[in-house]
């Protein structure tokens, strides 16, 4: 069957037309789409370790700009996803319309010199402000990326294609924590360094200059070697109005609601776990970044692969015996299931026992990935695709990015007022989060399936 496109406000997906922007099999070669989508991962990654790498600097940053708990939340959470919520949907309509390259160029530029700009702060608002910069620029990554991808390769290639995107997240996350651990171990046993014109700067500051070189060489390649792919299976030329995207995730509202609701509390859940789990290793065991960042990555390192390769093989067998929930469905298995480890990884009796069990819950909880990534595409008119994902990656960066940090520091600060007391927030934290997020995508099942069958999805994955 041919591949769905636009819809009418009332949400019901219309046939494609012979004569449709994009529509046709002249897909690009395979070495072309796969070249694309990885250099697209590796941007990813770039932007996840740009993003994530202040995670393992929160007890140096507080020490120098005597910063609280809730302080440094508000820098790691609400500064990155209040910019990323007023830049991301404007330029996802940007994304609909003009070149998808160059913007995800503009914005690699923008933030890789936003983190060198973190470096160079002195106070809580000059970090909260190119911290702000940073996520402003990496809204336009999520959308035009998923955008491009979609347009690369084959429906039935979509959850290997988003496997490779959603490994660049994870890489970026390893990356942060193994680059970091080392070049923070490396920089203190330095001392303070004086470079002219800037002054002198400390561990923390040099970590982030030098993370932010790798993107500013990366956006010329990118920009040089990557071509804007054809646009499929859509009404006309342009962006949708902004009230017909509305129009048509209000009459999907049975399904988009429990579904982005869900995504976001995993966010929260995810986003809230991450920002805090140097730190926790640091208070309740005493292991300082040079020792924490590096195991923290090789468990990425080791779990991200496998959680991928059994994700993708789940979620394309579900999708081959031609079942329209099987995204949603794997998504749902994936979260119930790593709930009990998410839980019990901060109240283990050591270190080690926190780690492992923290790789248990990564490996469950990303094979998820490939599957809801796809899923979003899946019953996603072209033309709104960009926008819809920038609604998606809000739930995550935005929501996610913005309460995860901030309510497991609130707890700490205000209910058990006493740091040390981390392992226990983030125990409740993941007892109210992970069970209420697999409820929510369980009630997305039913009507996700419903939307595959009116788009011809289920036939064209098999």
């Amino acid at each position: 069957m041919s591949e769905p496109v636009g819809t009418q406000a009332t949400g019901q997906t219309q046939p494609a037309s012979a004569g449709a922007s994009g529509a046709g099999d002249d897909w690009p070669s395979p070495a072309r789409a796969w070249y694309t989508i990885w250099l697209i991962a590796f941007v990813t990654m770039l932007s996840n370790v740009d993003r994530n790498i202040i995670n393992l600097l929160v007890q140096p940053i507080k020490r120098d700009l005597a910063l609280s708990d809730t302080q440094i939340s508000l820098i790691i959470g609400f500064a990155f996803s209040s910019a990323y919520m007023v830049v991301g949907l404007p330029m996802a309509r940007v994304a609909d319309q003009r070149s998808r390259k160059m913007i995800l160029t503009a914005g690699l530029t923008v933030w890789s010199l936003a983190t060198a700009l973190c470096g160079m702060a002195r106070s809580f608002g000059g970090l909260f402000f190119a911290r702000g910069v940073v996520g402003g620029a990496e809204s336009v990554a999520g959308p035009s990326s998923m955008s491009m991808i979609s347009d690369m390769v084959p429906r039935s290639k979509l959850p290997r294609a988003f496997a490779v995107y959603q490994l660049g997240i994870s890489a970026g996350q390893a990356t942060a924590l193994l680059a970091g651990g080392l070049l923070v171990a490396f920089f203190a046993g330095m001392g303070p360094v004086h470079i002219p014109v800037l002054g002198e700067m400390r561990e923390w500051q040099l970590v982030f200059l030098v993370c932010a070189l790798p993107g500013l060489a990366t956006a010329l390649l990118f920009l040089f070697t990557v071509r804007e792919p054809v646009r499929r299976n859509r009404r006309g030329k342009g962006s949708v109005p902004l009230r017909e995207v509305g129009a048509y995730l209000l009459s999907n509202r049975i399904l988009f609601l429990p579904l982005f609701l869900s995504i976001g509390i995993g966010a929260i859940e995810t986003t809230g776990l991450m920002t805090w789990r140097a730190a926790f290793y640091e208070r309740t065991y005493g292991w300082g970044p040079a020792q924490i960042g590096p195991l923290l990555a090789l468990s990425l390192l080791i779990s991200t692969p496998i959680a991928l390769t059994l994700g993708t093989w789940f979620a394309e067998y579900m999708g081959k015996r031609g079942n329209p929930d099987a995204m949603a469905r794997v998504c749902f298995y994936s979260q119930a299931l790593s709930a009990p480890f998410a839980i019990a990884t901060s109240l283990m009796p050591s270190p080690w026992l926190a780690f492992f069990c923290g790789m248990i819950s990564s490996i469950i909880g990303l094979a998820s990935a490939p599957a809801q990534n796809a899923a979003i595409q899946m019953v996603t008119p072209s033309e709104m695709r960009a926008q819809i994902s920038a609604v998606y990656l809000f739930t995550i960066s935005v929501i996610g990015n913005g309460l995860g940090p901030l309510l497991i520091a609130l707890v700490t600060d205000f209910l058990l007022k006493d740091e040390s007391m981390l392992r226990y927030s983030m125990a409740f934290f993941a007892a109210v989060m992970a069970p209420g997020g697999a409820a929510l995508m369980y009630l997305a099942i039913k009507p996700y399936a419903q939307a595959v069958r009116r788009s011809g999805f289920g036939e064209a994955c098999r």
